[in-house]
């Protein structure tokens, strides 16, 4: 089983009425969320570890979970607020403004949930979350609690207008990634991470340093994803645009149930992975997130909507 930690978030896209007045559409969101969502729909096993509000916007939260088939065993209530984000999609790249301080997610503690059992083989943690407090240092101490006994994924996904410790998020990043099995960014992440390395460098020196699988997208050129035995680079998929958000989340669970559907959800497997293996993932990720592109929204696909799955 796949079990994801990371935030849900309202995300409220702008739209006009046919009154001409500006509307808010509210959309369950939020990058592990979308990742958990599509995985389940792919068909792999999947759970979600977090904190899920009272409030109306975290029982739609549950209901969007459930439907799509997630175990909930490690998710908590509380009566804290659902996380708010405004999408700006004027200038084609959605930007955020975010409404989070106090809320159910910020102050998530994995403590407070059941222990991970041995259901859960890989453990999935990312987005901004890890750039906040203290949910991001909790976040931390998890994985390095779990790692021994368990795959770690680790999909970067900065904001860097939430970060408010732009050293101590980057030594809680290196810490993860040291103790990763598969890490992902996006050339916007590194851009911001490491500025003036080469995506390529940046993912052949986390292989070194012990992930076994390296991605990093790069919006319309494709995408990056490295092994410890070969590099590929891979184009995207062609669809007609509707929007982009989404779509790394997309990828990201086209990787992670491609890698559970073939088997190679162990640590020796993912060491033996080769140019072919990780040329079909990426195209097959790729394919997941061009209809995600092609939708308006993070509308994750079911396994029977994706070609040859």
């Amino acid at each position: 089983m796949i079990l994801v930690s990371g935030e849900t978030v309202i995300d409220l896209f702008s739209e006009t009425a046919p009154d001409g007045a500006t509307v808010f559409r509210p959309v369950e969101g939020g990058s592990p969320f979308n990742m958990a969502i599509g995985c389940a729909r792919l068909g792999a096993p999947t759970a979600f570890l977090w904190a899920l509000s009272t409030d109306i916007f975290g029982k739609r939260f549950r209901a969007a979970l459930e439907k799509s088939g997630l175990v909930l065993d490690w998710a908590l209530e509380t009566s804290r607020n659902s996380t708010l984000s405004f999408v700006d999609l004027s200038s084609g790249s959605p930007a955020y403004t975010f409404l989070d301080e106090g809320s159910a997610g910020r102050l998530f503690d994995p403590a407070e949930a059941p222990p991970i059992d041995d259901r859960a083989t890989l453990l999935h943690v990312g987005s901004y979350v890890l750039g906040t407090e203290p949910v991001g240092a909790r976040l931390e101490a998890l994985v390095a609690r779990e790692a021994s006994r368990r795959l770690i994924s680790l999909d970067i996904n900065v904001r860097p207008s939430l970060v408010t410790d732009a050293e101590t998020y980057k030594a809680r990043l290196s810490h993860i990634v040291s103790l990763a099995s598969i890490v992902k960014a996006s050339d916007e992440d590194l851009a911001w991470l490491m500025p003036g390395r080469s995506p390529l460098e940046v993912a052949e020196g986390w292989i070194a340093g012990g992930a076994a699988l390296a991605i990093v997208t790069l919006g319309a050129k494709g995408s990056l994803i490295v092994c410890r035995e070969a590099v590929a680079e891979r184009p995207t998929k062609a669809t007609k645009i509707v929007d982009t958000v989404g779509a790394g989340d997309a990828f990201m669970a086209g990787i992670l149930s491609g890698l559970e559907r073939r088997g190679f959800l162990t640590r020796a497997a993912l060491d033996g992975l080769s140019l072919s293996d990780i040329t079909s993932l990426a195209d097959e990720a790729s394919t997941i997130a061009a209809i995600v592109c092609s939708r308006r929204g993070p509308d994750m696909p079911w396994k029977n909507e994706v070609p040859g799955l």
